[in-house]
């Protein structure tokens, strides 16, 4: 990473307002009706059918040709939907997981025709069949983007020669003119640098984007000295992409669960600030259109200005529950544990939800264990086992994580789309589908603070107290504590919880979390360098699904919720959100390579006064000197704003009601309901204190 030019003073008091005579102001309008949805258009598209890297490259290129341009007035980014095969089986274009961004830094640098000549020119000199393939798949489909991006740019200058506006004719020969650039050559300016980014976004990257306002800024210094562009001009256009970045939420797991990270701020690979004027400019869009996408995970490391965060702290303080904190204090001496130099740690980025990757340069792919399960089920065989200790029960507990670790190389993960194999690093390069330079293979552990408070329940009735057996604990779980009321608020409500600060508990989560991860970290064979790569982490996915899991040693009873990532147990958390922190600084997180992650819910109506604001900086402040997990996941609510939108979702004032859910935003009344359960059950601290 280059070093970067200090954002000027203006920007760092951000303009939070959405003017409702501007362009941003009915583009988002646009969007809430739907206008773009007239791009899909179901095609009878029919694929080559052949099983092969150069047989997947055909097949995008077919489905690339039979689609349409579709631009709408006021666009200045475009861009849409490729045609919809009215027979998905009969295209296939090849593996690949928008949870890893593709590699924009290489695909701005080289140009998309670039791409396209080098495999042509590796083609001509390589024997290995295999690496032919790979090559020609490549040619194939970098030529067919090209041809696609010049027919949008055609479509753009004949649109021009029959707008009867000037001032749009001129904007669609400029989005005319970048069109031609991008499928001749490489971008020059800002504006066709984003505008790259959204075709590839329409070719089928559509998830996680990477470290954007790296890559992108050395477009905007350059139209901005040069004086192409003013700062006003750049903030439009960016706040059009952002715009049309919540078109077409592909969703994976809940509404709106799109993928879309943007991560910004945090280092260069030499450990200096790499915050720019492109950061401030991304968290005031952010602020200003109040839309779900694209989430901003802004990184944070002792030389971050002050300035970011407090940027950072007004878009959170409007309710834009869009932002995470990330900690590169605790990230990225996580990779570097997995073997990656840290000049490269310190370029990462997060996937689609929380992970820990590196952006462009690698695959990710993970796997979840639930904690509770492992508990219930060691409960439940108690009457088999003679645990005269405690310590035996966690000895027992550690065995049964054991069982769910991996051992051995971590395996790499082929990119069978060759469009997106070649955007990322050592693949083009050594024409193959795997030489992705690493590939991150991450094992998670959820629902570590009910573990974690159901084993000290355990400890304190059992072993402590003596008052309750394993036969009676037994019994009340299996018949969900039906008949054991009394039992279950005992559990609840007398045993210590984590998440307040108090050393009783928090000394159980971390002896498991610690195990876990060296226990991982020790069976892999994790090596210096590229590579495969086992990672632990903790945090959760689909916690709306979690209900069902059968009673536990915590006192919840099948049908409610389980806590979300590393953070306490929903509702639990009593002690305000400074003890939140203290109880989970107390875990080495470090060794939780994958990432983990604390969410915390704040009342809106603590930040409406500048000496609020002033706590919440501190908080945050906070959050990064413990420090504690990677990750930490704001929510600014009222629940009765909440409950009201819930009642009344039709209203236009609650389409601006974004809540952080995992690791993604969403507007609320767009959630299933079992999500916004989960969000309304989160402990609402009043105060900073605790």
């Amino acid at each position: 990473m280059q070093t970067l030019t200090r954002p000027t003073t203006s920007l760092h008091q951000l303009d939070l307002v959405l003017e409702d005579h501007s362009r941003s102001y009915r583009l988002r309008d646009m969007y809430w009706a739907g206008t773009h949805e007239a791009a899909v258009v179901r095609k009878a598209v029919e694929g080559c059918g052949e099983d092969t890297l150069t047989g997947h490259a055909r097949d995008f290129a077919i489905l690339l040709d039979a689609s349409d341009p579709f631009i709408q007035p006021d666009e200045l980014i475009v861009g849409a939907a490729l045609a919809t095969p009215e027979d998905a089986e009969k295209i296939d274009l090849g593996e690949y997981d928008p949870h890893y961004p593709p590699g924009y830094a290489m695909l701005l640098s080289k140009g998309l025709p670039g791409i396209r000549d080098e495999a042509h020119a590796k083609l001509q000199v390589e024997s290995n069949p295999a690496s032919q393939d790979f090559l020609r798949g490549v040619e194939i489909a970098y030529g067919a983007a090209c041809r696609y991006i010049e027919k949008c740019g055609l479509h753009a200058s004949e649109t021009a020669a029959i707008e009867s506006d000037p001032t749009r004719a001129t904007e669609l020969k400029r989005i005319s003119s970048i069109c031609h650039e991008l499928a001749n050559g490489v971008p020059t300016s800002f504006h066709a640098a984003l505008q790259l980014l959204q075709f590839v976004r329409v070719f089928g990257g559509r998830g996680c984007i990477g470290r954007f306002d790296q890559w992108v800024y050395p477009f905007y210094r350059r139209d901005i000295d040069e004086g192409r562009i003013t700062q006003e001009e750049a903030q439009e256009v960016l706040e059009c992409l952002f715009v049309k970045l919540n078109h077409f939420p592909t969703a994976y797991q809940a509404a709106n669960d799109t993928l879309r990270n943007i991560s910004i701020a945090g280092q260069t690979t030499d450990g200096r600030d790499s915050s720019n004027e492109l950061t401030y400019m991304c968290l005031a869009a952010s602020g200003k259109l109040m839309l779900p996408e694209p989430k901003l995970n802004v990184r944070f490391f002792q030389g971050t200005p002050s300035s970011v965060m407090r940027a950072s702290a007004s878009v959170l303080a409007k309710g834009a529950n869009t932002i995470a904190v990330f900690n590169d204090d605790v990230a990225i001496p996580s990779l570097v544990k997995l073997g990656i130099p840290v000049e490269e740690a310190r370029d990462y980025c997060n996937d689609g939800c929380s992970e820990l990757i590196m952006g462009g340069k690698g695959t990710i792919k993970f796997k979840v264990h639930d904690a509770l399960p492992i508990l219930n089920e060691l409960v439940l065989e108690s009457a088999n086992a003679d645990w005269a200790t405690f310590d035996d029960v966690m000895a027992d507990f550690k065995t049964r994580l054991n069982a769910v670790m991996p051992e051995g190389s971590a395996p790499a993960r082929p990119i069978t789309h060759p469009f997106f194999a070649a955007a990322i690093e050592d693949c083009l390069a050594a024409a193959s589908p795997e030489a992705a330079r690493y590939a991150i293979n991450g094992s998670i552990v959820a629902q570590a603070g009910n573990a974690a408070d159901g084993l000290a329940a355990i400890k304190k009735l059992i072993y402590d107290d003596g008052s309750l057996t394993w036969e009676r604990l037994r019994d009340a779980m299996e018949a969900d504590f039906a008949g054991y009321e009394s039992l279950q608020l005992r559990l609840k409500n007398r045993i210590p919880k984590f998440g307040n600060d108090d050393d009783y508990v928090d000394s159980i989560i971390t002896e498991i979390a610690e195990h876990f991860c060296d226990g991982v970290h020790e069976r892999s064979d994790n090596t210096e360098g590229p590579g495969g790569k086992w990672a632990p982490g903790f945090m959760s996915f689909g916690i709306h699904r979690k209900s069902d899991t059968p009673a536990s040693p915590d006192g919840r009873s099948m049908g409610e919720l389980t806590a979300n990532s590393f953070s306490p147990a929903v509702g639990m958390d009593r002690n305000g959100p400074t003890a939140a922190l203290r109880s989970v600084s107390k875990v080495d997180l470090v060794k939780a390579s994958h990432g983990s992650v604390l969410d915390i819910a704040l009342h809106s109506g603590i930040l409406q006064t500048n000496d609020a604001f002033e706590k919440f900086v501190a908080l945050l402040t906070v959050f990064l000197k413990m420090p504690s997990t990677a990750t930490l996941q704001v929510n600014v609510i009222d629940r009765e704003t909440l409950l009201r939108a819930r009642e009344n979702p039709e209203l236009p004032e609650f389409k601006t009601l974004i809540v952080r859910v995992w690791g993604f935003s969403a507007v609320f009344v767009d959630l299933p309901e079992g999500l916004q359960d989960h969000v309304l059950a989160r402990t609402e601290h009043g105060s900073f204190t605790g």
